[in-house]
């Protein structure tokens, strides 16, 4: 990389830092006034996109030790946003799932961050908007080809 090209780069990252910011504080808020942690919310999205997950599992995804993963979800369900429940197969396994209140959680707060992108979005020129869709279109082909396994 170029002496110009890392120099840009930079930049770009430091115009992104307080948007980024701004966003995690906003879904922090959000979150607290529905009683969750952003540490519940992302157990949340974690259970949305795979489904019900062990224990163990749950702990590798969130990065933390099993002990504490417990307590997590020990004050999720309290909350009435996931479940324990024993796996058929083998009852000495733990799986989490999302209850009903905990999908309507993901929904919500889903739906709230659509449309204050969409809202953010409108706000643009079209020439902006324009510019922004191909930027993040070159994003996502430089992304995804070096996170899609080899071809055999």
């Amino acid at each position: 990389m170029t002496d110009t090209a890392a120099s840009l780069a930079e930049t770009i990252i430091d115009e992104l830092t307080p948007l980024l910011t701004r966003a995690k504080r906003m879904w922090a808020e959000r979150c607290q006034e529905r009683g969750l942690s952003v540490t519940h919310f992302q157990v949340l999205a974690v259970l949305d996109g795979q489904g019900p997950l062990s224990m163990t599992r749950l702990a590798d995804h969130m990065g933390v030790s099993l002990p504490n993963a417990t307590g997590i979800i020990s004050r999720m369900e309290e909350r009435g946003v996931v479940e324990r429940t024993h796996d058929a197969l083998d009852r000495r396994r733990v799986l989490v799932r999302l209850t009903d209140a905990g999908r309507e959680v993901v929904r919500e707060l889903s739906d709230l961050h659509r449309s204050q992108l969409t809202a953010l979005i409108q706000a643009m020129t079209p020439e902006r908007q324009e510019n922004l869709l191909r930027a993040i279109r070159d994003v996502r082909a430089t992304v995804e080809p070096a996170s899609s396994p080899p071809a055999p």
